[in-house]
C-alpha cells in the first residue's frame, strides 16, 4: 500500500502544481474534457489496485459513504474554485478567466479535507488521482457555464476556436 501512496503523492503533487500554475495564470475559456478523463479513468484503476492487490478492507457501507462524501466534496470545492475566477473578454474577442489567492486557499483546503479523510478511511491516498479528475471536470464545466451567463455571445467564439483547433488536429 506503501508503494501506491506514494505514486499517488507523487503523481497527484505533480498534477496539483500544474493545475493551480495554469489556474492562476489568465487562460482562454475551453472545454477539453478528454485529460480529465484519463485522470479518473486513472484513478479508478488506483482505487481497484487497492483492493485487488493491496488488499483493502473496507465494509461497502464504509465505501459507500466514503464515495458519497468525497463525491460532494469534489463537487463543492469545484464549483468554490470556479466562482473565485475572474472573467473578461480580451482584444480578440475571447473570454478569458483568471484565478485568484482564493482559488489556490480553496485548493489547499479541499485537498487538505480530501487527503485528510482518505487517511482516516483508508490509511492512505489512493482516491486522490480520482478525487482531482472529478473535481477539475466539474470545475471545468461549471467555469464554461459561468463564463457562458456572463458572456452569453463572446464565448461563441471560444467554443469556434476550440472546434477549428480540433479539426486541425485531427488532419495531421
Amino acid at each position: 500500500m506503501e508503494n501506491l501512496t506514494f505514486t499517488n503523492l507523487v503523481l497527484g503533487g505533480w498534477l496539483l502544481i500544474t493545475v493551480i500554475r495554469r489556474q492562476i495564470a489568465p487562460r482562454v475559456i475551453r472545454f477539453k474534457a478528454n485529460f480529465y478523463i484519463l485522470i479518473v479513468l486513472l484513478g479508478i484503476a488506483s482505487v481497484g489496485d487497492a483492493f485487488t492487490k493491496q488488499h483493502l478492507q473496507i465494509t461497502p457501507v464504509q465505501g459507500l459513504i466514503f464515495g458519497l462524501l468525497s463525491l460532494v466534496s469534489a463537487i463543492g470545492f469545484a464549483l468554490l474554485r470556479a466562482w473565485s475566477y475572474h472573467f473578461w473578454v480580451n482584444e480578440d474577442g475571447m473570454v478569458m478567466r483568471q484565478g485568484s489567492w482564493v482559488t489556490i486557499l480553496w485548493w489547499i483546503l479541499g485537498i487538505g479535507v480530501h487527503l485528510g479523510v482518505d487517511q482516516l478511511w483508508t490509511g492512505s491516498s489512493v482516491t486522490l488521482l480520482l478525487y482531482l479528475g472529478i473535481t477539475l471536470a466539474v470545475q471545468r464545466g461549471w467555469v464554461w457555464w459561468l463564463a457562458s451567463r456572463i458572456y452569453p455571445n463572446e464565448i461563441k467564439a471560444n467554443a469556434r476556436q476550440q472546434s477549428t483547433e480540433r479539426r486541425h488536429r485531427r488532419r495531421s
